[in-house]
C-alpha cells in the first residue's frame, strides 16, 4: 500500500514537472518572439534554441530561429532551422516557410559568389557588398 502511494506520488510530481517544462518552453518562445519583435534578433536566438533543445518538434521555434539568424544576414546559419520549421509544419504554413527559406538559400549562394567561392566563406557579405544589393 506504501508503494503504491509513493508510486502515485512520484508519478503527480513528475507529471507535474513535464507540465512546468511546457509552459516554461512556451514563455520561452514568447520572451523570443517578443525579441524579435522588437528588431532585437541577437537577444532572441537563445530563446529560440533553447525552445527547439526543450521541444524538438516545436516548428515555430525553428521558423522564428531561422528569421533571425536572416534578419542578422546570417544565411548559411538560417537554412537548417527553417528546412527543420518545414518539416515539422503543417501544410498550410509550408509555403510561407518555403519562400524564407529559398531567400535564405538564394542570399547564401550569392554571399558564396560575391567572395569568389571560396569554400569557408563569412556568414556575411563585406559591407560594401551588402550595400550594393540594396
Amino acid at each position: 500500500m506504501i508503494k503504491a502511494l509513493a508510486l502515485t506520488f512520484l508519478l503527480v510530481l513528475l507529471s507535474g514537472c513535464a507540465a512546468l517544462k511546457g509552459f516554461d518552453t512556451q514563455k520561452d518562445f514568447d520572451r523570443g518572439v517578443a525579441l524579435f519583435n522588437q528588431g532585437r534578433f541577437e537577444a532572441a536566438i537563445p530563446h529560440f534554441q533553447s525552445v527547439t533543445r526543450d521541444d524538438p518538434d516545436f516548428a515555430p521555434a525553428y521558423f522564428y530561429l531561422g528569421r533571425s539568424y536572416i534578419s542578422l544576414s546570417r544565411w548559411r546559419s538560417a537554412i537548417q532551422p527553417l528546412r527543420t520549421a518545414f518539416r515539422l509544419a503543417p501544410a498550410k504554413a509550408r509555403s510561407e516557410i518555403m519562400t524564407v527559406l529559398t531567400d535564405a538559400m538564394f542570399a547564401a549562394a550569392i554571399n558564396d559568389f560575391r567572395l569568389g567561392g571560396k569554400g569557408a566563406s563569412p556568414e556575411r557579405l563585406p559591407p560594401e557588398t551588402e550595400e550594393e544589393l540594396l
